[in-house]
């Protein structure tokens, strides 16, 4: 992944750029000392992730993940205020990095982002390639009496219904005759998540996590309890701020 630094500390900068030289898949094609240097910056480098501080002159971070939002970026924040958390994921951030950041928990913050990027790539190449010449994301599956061919990508959640699958989708939603367990074999693991005994969600859909429950990028989907058992698997996937 191309990676931008954008902080107006020299020292967090320097820091950022020696994580990011750990760790082979990041490939630094930048640094900044502000927001407004780093709009720029980006439509030269085109970078798949941005480390991005949240407090800067003349625009905040938060500012510029507002701009940044419809430009498919994948950013991480750096910063030494926690209070800022929330907002972050309400943007979509990646991560939320608090200074000093440990190397554990910056490995953690760029697998999570480097997942995310695969799985980018994985949808733009369904997209681009024919159906008819790329099987390898698509599986077909009973609905009634028909057979439908669904792409894996597309899958936000799995939810049973006694003895059925319902896939939501962002173009709508299936009700498949098959087992959970076949579900799970069929879906990607580093991507999606069992959260109970009768779901399953896609990692990158979930917005935030409180009180037991997740909550995703699905209207139509109210929140989603996590079951007591499937809690410690859930912590072991979901990157927390503490």
């Amino acid at each position: 992944m191309k990676v931008l630094i954008v902080d107006d500390e020299p020292i967090a900068q320097q820091i950022l750029e020696n994580l990011s030289r750990k760790v082979s898949y990041l490939n630094i094609v930048g640094i900044c000392d502000n927001a407004i240097m780093a709009l720029e910056s980006i439509q030269e480098t085109q970078p798949d992730l941005i480390f991005l501080d949240i407090q800067m002159p003349e625009m905040t971070g938060l500012e510029m993940l507002r701009i940044l939002r419809q430009k498919n970026i994948l950013v991480i924040f750096t910063t030494a205020f926690h209070e800022y958390a929330l907002e972050s994921y309400e943007l979509d951030a990646v991560d939320y990095l608090l200074k000093p950041v440990a190397f554990e928990r910056f490995l953690k913050a760029v697998t999570k982002a480097n997942e995310l990027f695969k799985l980018k790539q994985i949808q733009h190449s369904s997209v681009a390639a024919p159906k008819s010449g790329e099987t390898k994301n698509y599986v077909w599956a009973k609905e009634g009496r028909k057979r439908v061919q669904i792409c894996i990508e597309d899958i936000i959640l799995v939810q049973a219904l006694k003895d059925y699958m319902e896939l939501q989708m962002p173009t709508g939603k299936v009700i498949l005759n098959i087992t959970m367990n076949k579900i799970e074999e069929l879906l990607p693991p580093p991507f999606f998540l069992r959260v109970n005994r009768s779901c399953i969600v896609r990692k990158s859909a979930i917005k935030y996590i409180q009180d037991m429950h997740i909550e995703i990028n699905l209207p139509t989907v109210k929140r989603i309890p996590i079951g007591p058992t499937y809690w410690e698997d859930v912590k072991k996937h979901i990157v927390e701020l503490f």
